[in-house]
């Protein structure tokens, strides 16, 4: 027989909001860390390369090659997750993220700096799937939406950071002590994770608890994810965001550089306030998600993106002064607006044991898009000699393909009301 939060004690209650936020915050750090060692390359590109003597082509390539074996973990710990508890996973993510890290403070070769790279992409999709999971196993289905946008929140704000604190600390002490501060500070919330992690309120002393969104068995085959209609709606609800920020962090300062003349080094400026935008929208939406329904947030935020798109197209054929510059870097964080509604989107949608296959499955539709949004926009910037306006009509474009789609996906339908994979089904 199962107990449910109606029919605990006010102390059992208590305990488990005491828990719940622990849980929380260390799942802010494990999403710190993740993004953090992912893009900590990013941001010291241009040191490592003189270090190393890289030529452009093999550091873009050492960056990019980054979200393959990203995009290939999340295809193995997807189906694992269903077996591994929350707390193994984050375990395993984040000792092999540290690790990597470690050993990419001693690289001397290019194909050394590569093959760390594919590493840590690996075991980086371990920890994003183990956060999923450990926050569905803490929180209930009103609350998902609120609680999953801080956490992306979390990963928006590391790289913001990566920037911030990584830059001057490589230019004061070196990119190997920049790499070395995160893979240590990534061993530590490893440690932390083995030591302290609960799964769940059952394993806190509450036996038998549920959210009511659990199932009974233990092995379910992931063809069931497949055969409902969410799986594409999360995975194009992901597209949407992800092609927007992908697209406009690759190639919104260069633009700005080329047609509005802004000064190389405000770039900085720029590329900060749309960081903090992506993190102010994100906790925003998630709140407003959790009040306003998720497909509505979905589909809202397609539009949203789609918007963006329209608003720095319009900013590479007008001409604007640097503070309309800085406003719209300001605004573009909300085609995130719904991030923290699609994950939540999915659990609502699948049972608990399903739902962080489901979450990792539809991950790979943005770690596509994420390499196809500046791949198309610079095909089409170096085919038109420089100019910016077509790769921003085609962003446009695809963005409102994806709303169609999303719209379309999206609608409700009682005969698929039914939670895949629950107890009922």
């Amino acid at each position: 027989m199962t107990i449910s939060w109606t029919t605990i004690s006010e102390s059992d209650r208590l305990r488990i909001a005491v828990w719940q936020k622990c849980m929380l915050a260390l799942a802010i750090f494990c999403e710190i860390f993740l993004a953090a060692d992912w893009y900590a390359f990013a941001a010291v590109l241009p040191f490592v390369s003189e270090s190393l003597k890289l030529n452009p082509a093999e550091a873009g390539l050492a960056q990019g090659i980054f979200a393959l074996t990203y995009g290939i973990g999340m295809m193995v710990w997807s189906p694992v997750s269903r077996s591994m508890t929350a707390r193994n996973m984050l375990l395993i993510g984040l000792a092999g993220t540290g690790l990597g890290m470690m050993l990419q403070v001693f690289v001397q070769t290019y194909t050394q700096l590569v093959l760390l790279r594919l590493l840590i992409g690996f075991f980086d999709a371990a920890i994003f799937i183990g956060n999923m999971k450990l926050i569905f196993g803490w929180f209930p289905q009103s609350r998902r939406g609120s609680v999953v946008g801080v956490i992306l929140a979390a990963y928006s704000l590391a790289i913001t950071l990566d920037f911030a604190l990584g830059i001057p600390l490589t230019i004061a002490t070196g990119w190997r002590t920049f790499f070395a501060v995160l893979a240590v500070g990534t061993l530590i919330v490893a440690a932390i994770d083995a030591l302290v992690v609960r799964n769940s309120p059952s394993e806190i002393g509450i036996v038998d608890f549920t959210w009511g969104n659990e199932t009974p068995q233990k092995h379910l085959p992931l063809g069931e994810i497949f055969r409902s209609k969410w799986i594409a709606v999360g995975g194009f609800g992901i597209v949407a965001c992800t092609f927007a920020i992908a697209g406009t962090a690759t190639w919104v300062v260069p633009a700005f550089i080329a047609v509005q003349h802004m000064p190389p080094e405000a770039g900085a400026v720029i590329g900060t306030v749309m960081g903090l935008s992506q993190v102010l929208f994100l906790v925003i939406g998630g709140y407003m998600s959790d009040r306003l329904g998720k497909p509505f947030m979905i589909k809202l935020t397609a539009g949203l993106a789609f918007l963006t798109a329209l608003m720095f197209l319009w900013s590479v054929v007008t001409p604007m002064p640097f503070g309309v510059l800085v406003l719209f870097a300001a605004l573009s964080g909300v085609a995130l607006l719904g991030g923290g509604a699609i994950f939540a989107l999915l659990s609502e949608k699948y049972s608990d044991a399903l739902a962080p296959a489901a979450i990792g499955y539809a991950e790979v539709f943005g770690i596509l898009s994420a390499f196809v949004a500046p791949w198309m926009m610079v095909a089409i910037v170096n085919a038109s000699s420089g100019a910016f306006t077509e790769a921003f009509v085609a962003f446009a474009v695809v963005e409102l393909i994806i709303v169609g789609l999303v719209l379309i996906l999206a609608r409700e339908d009682l005969k698929q009301g039914a939670v895949v994979g629950s107890p009922a089904e």
